[in-house]
């Protein structure tokens, strides 16, 4: 398998799709990637909170955290696996706080990362438990290898800079037999390939879903991976899949997404009700869920 890492570093020539807010380069491997890096070293460990308006605590509330199935999924997953009393957990990119609240609330001991100072200061005051502002590269996570029993990112990893990377982390933050849970969007579903024949089909005018899962802006989508680039991933960290699958998931509300498409509020209103509806008939499975689970001898 292609060092997905190592392929940013090497990134030359022509990009094969060109977009509103990024330009996405496919390897010989066929791993989909944008040329940009967030600087990590400008992140500040000191929380913020000066920033949080009411306007903002809407969007975590309303936006972030307003999918009850979502959270229900989150949950699920990790109960699947083991008893949550007692148990430590990281949660890296927290968002808003509310799944560790329901871990911390059935006895799980819970630590947030989080990097956006007013989501951060959110989750920290709302729910009282622990929120880290450093990335888990960070040296000063190195104490805490070995510790934790469950880790998670939740829609986090087409966010980094470097996948491998942070996969091989999360696994070195775990005891032997913890389990590490990610959720993602899956390029092996329709979403994508879709995206990618409207880009073909019109020669770039037309990228369809591909302009909403790409962005250069501070931490946007930098990758989609496929099934198989997630199971390299896990393999190279060490773990051994207990899950892999894909399934049918969208993070925001129906509206988000059209009014990305469209841009239009009046198209978005009229588009609505058949997106609802379309959904309840075609459950389509654009994301992906993997489970890992560190072996029990200590590598």
């Amino acid at each position: 398998m292609e060092n997905l890492d190592e392929l940013k570093h090497q990134t030359s020539g022509t990009p094969t799709y060109k977009l509103a807010n990024a330009n996405v380069f496919v390897s010989a491997g066929g791993f989909h990637y944008i040329d940009h890096l967030d600087p990590m070293t400008e992140v500040s460990p000191e929380i913020d909170g000066s920033a949080l308006t009411d306007e903002e605590i809407t969007y975590i509330e309303k936006s972030l955290q307003s999918n009850p199935e979502r959270l229900e999924n989150q949950v699920s997953a990790v109960r699947r696996h083991g008893e949550l009393k007692g148990k430590r957990v990281l949660d890296i990119g927290c968002g808003g706080g509310l799944f560790l609240a329901k871990l911390k609330t059935a006895g799980a001991e819970v630590i947030g990362v989080e990097l956006s100072d007013t989501r951060a200061f959110y989750a920290k005051n709302k729910y009282g438990f622990e929120v880290v502002k450093r990335t888990i590269e960070d040296a000063s996570w190195k104490p805490f290898y070995g510790t934790f029993d469950i880790v998670t990112l939740w829609d986090v990893i087409e966010h980094v800079n470097y996948p491998l990377a942070t996969v091989q982390i999360a696994a070195k933050l775990l005891k032997p037999g913890g389990i590490l849970l990610i959720d993602t969007p899956c390029r092996d579903a329709f979403y994508h390939r879709f995206g990618e024949f409207t880009y073909k089909l019109s020669g770039g005018r037309f990228p369809t879903f591909l302009n909403t899962m790409y962005s250069a802006k501070p931490f946007g989508h930098k990758q989609i991976l496929s099934l198989t680039e997630m199971r390299g991933l896990f393999e190279a960290a060490g773990l051994e899949v207990a899950e892999l699958n894909r399934f049918h998931e969208l993070s925001f509300p129906y509206s988000f997404y059209l009014k990305k498409l469209v841009r239009s509020n009046l198209l978005v209103k009229l588009l609505l009700p058949f997106a609802n509806l379309f959904f309840v008939v075609f459950p389509i499975r654009n994301k992906m869920l993997a489970i890992g689970k560190k072996g029990l001898s200590p590598s």
